[in-house]
């Protein structure tokens, strides 16, 4: 029986080495992780590798679980501002916050979606359900109009998005809110928003 434990415990602290060094290679490092760059950066030999994960695919599957539980909460969170302008303010406020707290996660998923196909297939999944709570969120502000503000909302809260304001523009997170705010104001002043009756 301790034996039995003691073989869970060291491959549970090999998946965690795995998973730690798939994450620094693509984030820390700006490496593709390989078979053989995870090897070299834990130390581990291939087959220990392929024992605790059959393929890359896994990891990124056990990456996705991991991220999951960390940001999932800000994740899906939408505002409930009164109106329009209150809402789309909020929005960029939770995604920056989303985005900042789970870019390394966000990075690998942009390096792994190239060539596993579970990870493109996930990220796109997680930008439908993301429109979809955006159109719920939206929908009581601009009443006709709400797929055409939605689309252009996505767009400009997107990750790839705040990944070009913050990485490529390198604008700090108060000047890539400033931004995004401003732009969203702009989309927003063409939304007739109708009025409810009291």
């Amino acid at each position: 029986m301790l034996k039995m434990r003691a073989e869970a415990d060291l491959v549970e602290t090999m998946r965690d080495l795995i998973r730690d060094a798939t994450l620094g290679l693509a984030v820390s490092e700006r490496v593709i992780p390989t078979l053989d760059s995870i090897s070299g950066k834990t130390g581990l030999s291939a087959a220990q590798i392929e024992a605790c994960y059959p393929s890359l695919d896994a990891i990124a599957v056990e990456l996705r679980k991991v991220a999951g539980d960390l940001f999932s909460d800000i994740d899906e969170a939408m505002p409930s501002g009164n109106n329009l302008a209150e809402v789309l303010d909020e929005v960029v406020a939770l995604r920056a916050k989303f985005y900042e707290a789970a870019a390394d996660f966000k990075h690998l998923a942009d390096a792994g979606e190239r060539f596993l196909p579970s990870v493109a297939t996930a990220n796109a999944i997680c930008d439908a359900r993301y429109r979809g709570r955006l159109a719920e969120a939206l929908e009581p502000f601009c009443g006709v109009k709400t797929e055409s503000l939605v689309a252009q909302v996505e767009l400009l809260t997107s990750w790839q998005s705040w990944r070009h304001l913050r990485g490529v523009q390198r604008l700090s997170v108060d000047q890539a809110i400033a931004l995004t705010r401003s732009l969203l104001t702009a989309v927003a002043s063409g939304v007739d928003q109708p009025v409810w009756a009291d």
